[in-house]
């Protein structure tokens, strides 16, 4: 068993392409639902099958690393924004509780796992060719967008995407995801590892409760962790895990920026 404190987070990272699909089908094949099923069965490529059930197999082997309850007892529910949880039932034969938060791009899956409720973590492939600044001009807030039209084109591309895995971060954590305007809030880059929040009037929210972290991942990736605290308790750590086939190794973890 792997001891949670409530002051620490675990990210965990899976790559699709070190799982093979049978051996992720024989695994996860009693373990999914019916409605997962019918998700499985509408994807044509087998990489979007392998996506759905390493993270299947992602959330619910990690989570039994926390608690003696096997894979498949597991039982989840969704809020009315489709945020995976799981269920009042389930937490009530918790020893603690235990939330999570589930991102995959490009190949690369990740879950954040906490004893708090609101966490949210966001993984983007930072290589991907959008078209930049007409995305920011819809969504990203003035403050946002003017702070990057001061930049060069590269530092443009990669500021983009700090932003925007770390909205992304927030918006689930919330467990709202884009029913929140993504223009009600921004995030500055205070210092070379340091970033706060500003939240809008239009967003009822308190900057104080909040912790953001910018962490290093993959190459080609960026990833970013969100978490509230509604007590005033801070989280003072965060780990980092890798699931393999065989087994899960902690891995050394760089914060790149935090609030």
């Amino acid at each position: 068993m792997i001891s949670l404190p409530d002051n620490e987070i675990h990210t965990w990272v899976a790559q699709i392409d070190d799982f093979d699909f049978a051996e992720l089908q024989a695994i996860t094949k009693s373990w999914l639902t019916d409605l997962e099923r019918r998700r499985l069965e509408r994807f044509y490529f087998v990489q979007h099958k392998k996506q759905l059930l390493l993270g299947r197999l992602l959330m619910r082997s990690v989570l039994s690393h926390y608690e003696a309850i096997s894979p498949q007892q597991w039982q989840f529910c969704y809020n009315d924004y489709g945020k995976p949880m799981l269920t009042d039932q389930q937490q009530q034969r918790l020893s603690a509780p235990l939330y999570f938060n589930l991102s995959h791009s490009h190949g690369s899956i990740v879950l954040a796992v906490a004893r708090i409720k609101d966490i949210g973590i966001d993984i983007e492939c930072n290589t991907r060719s959008r078209r930049f600044e007409r995305i920011a001009s819809r969504y990203f807030s003035d403050i946002e967008v003017g702070h990057l039209l001061q930049l060069d084109e590269p530092s443009w591309r990669a500021r983009f995407y700090d932003l925007w895995s770390l909205k992304e971060a927030y918006i689930k954590a919330c467990g709202m995801g884009l029913a929140i305007d993504l223009g009600h809030f921004s995030f500055l880059f205070t210092a070379p590892d340091k970033l706060d929040i500003e939240f809008d009037k239009r967003r009822a929210d308190d900057a104080s409760r909040w912790q953001f972290w910018q962490l290093s991942g993959a190459v080609d990736f960026n990833l970013a962790l969100a978490a509230k605290s509604d007590t005033g308790q801070k989280i003072k750590a965060v780990k980092q895990y890798a699931l393999n086939p065989q087994s899960f190794v902690e891995l050394p973890l760089q914060i790149l920026r935090s609030s």
